[in-house]
């Protein structure tokens, strides 16, 4: 039973890089699925980008995310690529977003989500790739409506974030996934950050 329940979880075709830990205990001991780091890039990467309207003058769109772990903190920071338009004059504002989360598994649609969104930096203008290790910094963005719009991005960018990102599906069980699972009594239970990538907790159905 057991050489088929590894068979049925590392299937390439299912999972692609997750891999199925067993623990030594056999069916007793822990199982999870990880994603390691470059797939958990790939699907991070595949919910972005994102589009808001700001006040209904800017149009906001947060991109090209860049990952990395933090497993001390049992939480996932993420870099984003921030432009913003001017709907009315269409000049633009860039930058750079960090935020981190803690993630969880919903079982109503057996996705993993970002929870407990919290962004730590919003630099605007900047134009270095070397970013502060918190608060906001403002570049010579010049005055006007890119000020403006400097000034509305700080006030409400990191709330209107924290609203948009919270909840964001980034990983999806398939219905055969779920099915063979059930089929030997298990489904999807805590999700962790760790050194290796985020695991998923497999344990017994009704536990």
């Amino acid at each position: 039973m057991l050489r088929r329940l590894l068979l049925l979880l590392s299937a390439p075709a299912a999972l692609g890089a997750v891999a199925l830990l067993s623990g030594c205990a056999g069916l007793g001991g822990p199982r999870v699925i990880t994603l390691g780091e470059a797939e958990l890039a790939r699907l991070v990467g595949a919910s972005f980008p994102v589009e808001r309207r700001l006040l209904e003058v800017l149009d906001v769109q947060l991109a090209a995310p860049s990952i990395a772990l933090l497993p001390e903190r049992n939480r996932l920071s993420v870099l984003l690529r921030l432009k913003s338009t001017e709907r009315l004059f269409g000049r633009s504002l860039e930058g750079r977003l960090r935020f981190d989360s803690a993630l969880r598994y919903e079982p109503a649609d057996a996705s993993v989500r970002l929870t407990q969104v919290r962004v730590v930096q919003l630099d605007l203008g900047a134009t270095s790739t070397d970013l502060p290790p918190d608060g906001v910094r403002t570049g010579d963005g010049g005055a006007g409506a890119q000020a403006r719009a400097a000034g509305w991005l700080q006030r409400l960018g990191p709330a209107l974030a924290e609203r948009v990102l919270d909840e964001l599906s980034i990983y999806q069980l398939g219905a055969a996934r779920l099915a063979q699972l059930r089929e030997h009594g298990l489904q999807p239970g805590a999700v962790t950050v760790t050194a290796r990538g985020v695991e998923i907790t497999l344990q017994r159905s009704g536990g």
